[in-house]
């Protein structure tokens, strides 16, 4: 769910107050998957988190 607000906020080109803590969230997602990486699934979300934050 935060990773399609993140998207829906990134889209509209109107990052909002509480885009940084959807950004934050997500970064400790990401660190939480940690050793559940190996599973297809998390990463393929791993992967779009990090695109996320790329753009």
């Amino acid at each position: 769910m935060l990773a399609n607000l993140a998207a829906i906020g990134i889209k509209r080109k109107k990052p909002g107050a509480s885009s940084g803590y959807v950004a934050r969230r997500l970064q400790a997602l990401r660190t939480d998957l940690g050793s559940l990486a190996r599973d297809v699934r998390v990463a393929e979300l791993d992967a779009e988190i990090k695109a996320l934050s790329v753009n």
